[in-house]
């Protein structure tokens, strides 16, 4: 008989305190419990569950960094046309957006059917157990949510692969080896599993266990899901027989699937846009993101500084702002033109033939750039942020002016190279991610961080609830989810919608969330909008003009590429050489 260890006594302990917020994988066993005593024991049931929770890939870009692993904090950003990274020695992250991938793996893998087995584990020997039906109903059913919310991040990466529903035992021998099942029959699991759960799941959870799943968190999978799904029918291509690619005749249905669960959700009306800062727009959409627990939160995983915390403010704080590594992710210029004027005026930014104060240039963009973008002259922690590369001044007065840049020398009192600017790993682009930051965590060490890790939120149900509608037809009710987003945010209402329309709304609204290249995958635009030469711009000030110039460069120093291939992963060579009847992904 499998044993568990007396680990989950003490968890349970840290449980009924603080939730599901303690990983516990590191607590020494105390002593030895069978099967039996477990799910007989709704203490221990629910000790396994808040295991699988803690194990779940939840975590974002809230992960820690590894060596091993390139920049794990951040990787879904830096890969997209939203940022790179200022490390240079991030080699995974350069491999990757050189377009250098190959059968050995990658940095956005995620196979784990380990955790796969532990789900189907916990869902057949709860059944043994000598506890009410309703503790097993629901147990189960938040088992089944984070079985299908793992079998989405599998799929999306990977099109169709194994679908294993129960625990395989070691005496199975051949049958071990198992196929990969289709795209197709992969988001079907999906979709079956939301619809029979989400009335097996409570609307909400008691305060001390806010982080488990709920009918809402369902619904919102199936809603992200499905339109995943309808996008690959419409836009991809089937392969491998269906193993990658949906046909295109079962794209209606998705998007049918999609705005019925963000339906559900909107007319339920349980969560609301988060709007507690009417009279500050970029204050109110800085606060969504640190306000713990907010109307607009329908599913969250839960931190708590120190104890269970994260190193976010570490890794991303500018530079003179930091105590380690900081400036983790550098925000492209095309993002920072990608945000909206609030007068309606062109978006985009000459930054090649414009002279002034970034601060200027930059006053009538999108509320939402200014809680999510750092640049020259933002007020931080009751100082400002500095970002020029250098003073023009002519030093002899012989008319020249002469570019002075040393960054351990001042001019008249004035550095030559501004704080946030100065050393090998400050921003590479003149811009760096502020979205997510803590204010009031002043030279954040690791493990400080407690900002909870947003998985779904009613802003993105509404542009769901946008794309699906459009697709289906239903122009009218996708401008009306569209313009309620753009009001929360502080700019212009759109008079009619357009895809396009939607797509950039997506791409601003959900910015640095880590959905962005997941949308480009989706929509089979990865191959236009990655491969560019991202820019970069780096500002000088004139010292007698009292203003900046700006040099717009590369921010990589090379074009990425993205290529045909790469809309799904390779399974990697390892996992193919473990399983003769795997089969790869077109192209690796």
């Amino acid at each position: 008989m499998k044993k568990l260890t007396y680990k989950f006594l003490f968890l349970l302990l840290v449980v009924s305190m603080a939730s599901c917020r303690k990983q516990y994988l590191d607590k020494a066993p105390l002593d030895i419990i069978s099967d039996a005593q477990v799910w007989n024991d709704p203490n221990l049931i629910q000790a396994y569950a808040v295991n699988l929770y803690s194990a779940a890939p939840t975590t974002g870009i809230f992960k820690q960094f590894s060596f091993s692993r390139g920049i794990n904090p951040a990787r879904e950003i830096t890969v997209t046309d939203e940022g790179r990274t200022s490390y240079d020695w991030a080699w995974e992250v350069i491999t990757w957006n050189k377009g250098l991938l190959n059968g050995s793996g990658n940095m956005l893998n995620y196979w784990d059917y380990n955790y796969i087995r532990a789900c189907n584990e916990f869902l057949q020997l709860i059944e043994t157990g000598n506890v009410s039906d309703e503790i097993k109903a629901l147990y189960s059913a938040e088992i089944r949510f984070l079985r299908a919310f793992v079998y989405f991040e599998k799929v999306k990466r990977y099109g169709g692969v194994p679908l294993i529903t129960e625990p395989q035992k070691a005496e199975e021998g051949e049958a071990l080896f198992v196929t990969r099942n289709t795209e197709k029959e992969i988001y079907d699991f999906i979709l079956n599993e939301c619809n029979a759960i989400a009335g097996m799941l409570p609307e909400e959870h008691q305060a001390e266990m806010r982080g488990r799943a709920t009918k809402y968190a369902a619904l919102a999978l199936k809603s992200r899901a499905m339109l995943y799904a309808a996008s690959i029918a419409k836009y991809g291509q089937v392969q491998l027989n269906g193993l990658v690619g949906i046909p295109s005749a079962e794209a209606q249905a998705y998007w049918q699937a999609s705005l019925d669960a963000s339906n559900a959700l909107i007319q339920s009306g349980k969560f609301l846009l988060f709007n507690e800062y009417l009279d500050d727009k970029a204050k109110n959409y800085q606060m969504l993101f640190l306000q713990k627990d907010n109307a607009e939160i329908i599913w969250a995983r839960k931190f708590v500084s120190v104890l269970q915390g994260h190193s976010l403010d570490m890794f991303h704080s500018p530079e003179s702002f930091k105590t380690d590594w900081g400036n983790l992710v550098n925000v492209t210029v095309e993002m920072v033109d990608d945000y909206e004027m609030v007068d309606g005026s062109p978006r985009t930014i000459d930054w090649a033939n414009i002279t002034g104060y970034p601060k200027e240039i930059l006053k009538n963009k999108d509320p939402r750039f200014h809680a999510s973008v750092f640049y020259h002259g933002q007020p931080w922690q009751g100082d400002s942020i500095v970002l020029y590369w250098g003073i023009d001044v002519d030093t002899d007065g012989d008319g020249v002016k002469e570019r002075l840049s040393s960054g351990s020398q001042s001019y008249n009192g004035m550095a030559q190279v501004g704080k946030d600017a100065n050393g090998s790993d400050a921003t590479k682009t003149g811009f760096l991610l502020k979205k997510y930051l803590d204010e009031s965590r002043v030279r954040a060490t690791a493990l400080q961080s407690d900002q909870d890790w947003i998985l779904f939120r009613f802003g993105e149900i509404l542009l769901n609830h946008a794309e699906a509608a459009f697709e289906l037809g239903h122009t009218g009710d996708a401008l009306t989810s569209i313009n309620q987003i753009r009001a929360r945010a502080g700019v212009l209402p759109l008079a009619a919608v357009t895809i396009d329309d939607i797509r950039h709304e997506r791409k601003i609204e959900l910015a640095f969330e880590t959905h962005r290249w997941w949308d480009l995958n989706r929509w089979r635009l990865s191959m236009t909008a990655l491969n560019k030469n991202f820019k970069s711009v780096r500002g000088y000030y004139d010292y007698a003009a009292q203003r900046f110039s700006f040099e717009v460069g590369s921010a990589d120093g090379y074009t990425r590429v993205f290529k045909q291939e790469h809309y799904y992963q390779p399974l990697s060579e390892s996992i193919i050489n473990n399983n003769p009847n795997l089969i790869e992904n077109p192209g690796y």
